[in-house]
């Protein structure tokens, strides 16, 4: 792959703590042209956010430690991160977390048994553009 193909890759940062998604996902996200950075914590999202700037977020609700909400509010109190989208891929399908996250601004809400990979990156293609 030459230089500008490198420099135009897109950035996600992919909160996901559960390891056998991750690399599944991960491989098709990274196969599909997206430069990946993947943190299993809240705590490892916030301080990669402020080391790179990412174009999109895709963030799992349901982590260890800081959770996804927390993940979210944290994420509106950054400069130059704010405006990220966000799209959640989660396991928690409770029509609150739904109404709670879509009212922290995210983009798409995708739940882990409904969402096919390809329907995964189809998403990621639209907001990371």
């Amino acid at each position: 792959m030459d230089n500008d193909s490198e420099k135009n890759k897109k950035i996600i940062l992919w909160i996901e703590d559960d390891m056998m998604i991750g690399t599944i996902l991960g491989n098709k996200l990274i196969s599909a042209g997206f430069d990946l950075i993947h943190v299993s914590n809240g705590e490892e999202a916030m301080y990669q956010l402020k080391q790179v700037i990412p174009h999109l977020i895709v963030l799992d609700l349901l982590l260890p430690g800081v959770d996804g909400f927390k993940v979210l509010e944290d994420i509106h109190k950054i400069e130059g991160v704010k405006n990220i989208p966000v799209i959640i891929l989660t396991n928690a399908n409770r029509e609150s977390d739904i109404k709670k996250a879509q009212a922290l601004g995210v983009k798409k809400f995708l739940l882990k048994p409904a969402s096919s990979l390809e329907e995964i990156v189809k998403e990621v293609r639209t907001y990371c553009l």
